[in-house]
């Protein structure tokens, strides 16, 4: 009875806010789409990347070779697993399986650098092996899965066209469907095929992959979660928290948070505000609902969530206590949200927007760190230090190492596309540099790494996680590259930074 009522639930509340899609029964538009992508360029996206891959420039062919070092690494280390573990140099595996997730994860990097013989290696392994691996009876994050895998799936159709990629993320799409057991149906932490409510980014970061998945399949059936949860947040804003910011923990069922819930645009709280912004554009702009909800969202956040160091102003944006206090930190996982201002901005968001994104994006470029690379927290001092700290950034300890997360080349890449200021590609160049001093292991692949912030950085025992490949580098490579290089009129990326086409 309890299922039959999430699924009468599910269907009764679906309709309540919509997404805008042009009408699917023979995908005309979708067709047209390629048919004008080709008549622009008159060849496939493989010869078209395969041409502008005989002239890169300089930088461009830096980071090229820094992936395919990369790819190396993981190939001949780690064989098809989900990742390389450093610094043992062998495959690991994130749950109770291999889902190969670094594979499917690079597939659109390898495919845009024109590496066409590595992706080419890893479709036929893919064609021959994933499903049956894939499919194996544990445990996953439904959030990561969505992510890194569907929508790994979903862009390396698009840009291959390419139909078993297509079929292979219609049954994942359709095992991922049964995640949707939760309260009020939102999507579990976990699927197999569930437990645990999810935070607020796990609840709504799963749109843009099933948005375009029931657009490439012609199966609306993908929509009915995307609508239901769409209607449940935008529920939650008139009702509740008028202002867009919802906790990061919420009890889904009574729609409260859970106690010592807190604000956050950093981790768990993220790609909800991301995806507002990205559903409304992949929508072609016809979603106005998603549109009003984003700039509500930006607006507080810009009163409640910004500080200022003190006394040189470094801009940062912390997480808002239960209590109603704005912790003085910024997670590098924050550090995307100069990117997403940005390119609200380009789509026509207030100028302030903009402003903001400038500011954050030079706290984001972590020179004060002796290493040139960023922890995963900066702290920061905000008002006349009592105990006479000298420093007004720094990091604790036990937060001083460095991921190879992709968050401020994101931003630096969406930055200069938007302004055309050659600061944001120096600052990659700054990255790119740090990155092949301290991270780069010779015997192939790249290390997380400690101590970033007061030096003598050393190796951190963990992965070469599969957004090194699939984030970090593509967006330095698109960073350095032409600006109809999956442009920002016609492409919304992923919170894993995977291509969809906008609907025309």
């Amino acid at each position: 009875m309890v299922a039959a009522m999430a699924v009468l639930s599910l269907v009764l509340l679906t309709y309540a806010h919509l997404i805008y899609l042009p009408a699917m029964t023979e995908r005309r538009g979708y067709r047209q789409f390629f048919r004008a992508r080709r008549d622009r360029v008159d060849m496939s996206l493989r010869e078209l990347y395969k041409k502008r891959s005989q002239s890169f420039n300089e930088d461009q062919q830096k980071v090229v070779n820094m992936t395919r070092h990369a790819w190396r690494g993981y190939r001949k280390f780690a064989g098809w697993s989900d990742y390389l573990s450093m610094p043992k140099l062998e495959g690991g595996t994130v749950y109770g399986h291999d889902m190969a997730l670094t594979a499917v994860d690079s597939l659109d990097t390898l495919f845009i650098m024109g590496l066409h013989e590595e992706f080419d290696e890893a479709s036929t392994w893919i064609k021959t092996n994933l499903s049956d691996i894939m499919f194996q009876k544990s445990t996953v994050s439904f959030f990561e899965i969505t992510i890194r895998s569907l929508g790994g799936l979903l862009s390396a159709y698009y840009l291959s066209e390419e139909k078993y990629f297509l079929s292979l993320a219609d049954s994942l799409g359709r095992a991922l469907q049964k995640g949707f057991t939760c309260e009020d149906s939102v999507p579990c932490q976990a699927d197999q095929y569930s437990y645990g409510e999810p935070q607020l980014s796990e609840a709504g970061s799963f749109q843009l992959e099933f948005a375009y998945l029931a657009r490439a399949t012609d199966d609306e059936s993908f929509l009915l979660p995307v609508n239901h949860v769409n209607s449940i947040m935008a529920n939650l804003v008139e009702t509740r928290y008028s202002n867009g910011l919802i906790p990061v923990d919420m009890d889904w069922k009574s729609l409260k948070p859970q106690p010592g819930s807190v604000v956050s645009v950093g981790a768990l709280g993220d790609s909800h505000y991301e995806y507002l912004l990205k559903q409304w554009l992949l929508s072609g702009k016809h979603d106005n609902k998603l549109r009003d909800m984003y700039v509500t969202a930006v607006a507080a956040i810009e009163v409640e969530l910004v500080g200022y160091s003190y006394p040189s102003n470094f801009a940062f944006i912390g997480k808002l206590l239960a209590t109603g206090e704005l912790e003085p930190a910024m997670e590098h996982l924050t550090c995307f949200v100069p990117g997403m201002l940005a390119l609200g901005y380009y789509h026509g968001m207030p100028t302030s927007h903009l402003e903001l994104a400038k500011e954050l994006t030079e706290t984001c470029m972590y020179l004060q760190s002796a290493s040139q690379l960023a922890p995963d927290i900066t702290q920061f001092i905000t008002q006349v230090d009592p105990n006479d700290i000298e420093e007004e950034l720094f990091a604790l300890p036990q937060q001083d190492y460095n991921l190879l997360r992709p968050e401020t080349v994101e931003s630096l890449m969406i930055l200069y596309r938007v302004t055309g200021d050659e600061i944001y590609r120096e600052y990659g160049r700054i990255i790119m540099n740090a990155f092949e001093k301290q991270s780069k292991v010779e015997a192939g692949g790249y290390r997380s790494t400690l101590n970033v912030w007061y030096g003598q950085p050393k190796t951190k025992s963990g992965p070469m996680e599969s957004f090194f490949i699939a984030e970090t580098l593509k967006y330095l490579f698109l960073l350095f590259s032409d600006e109809d290089i999956l442009s920002l009129d016609e492409i919304v990326f992923n919170t894993e930074a995977h291509p969809f086409p906008m609907w025309r």
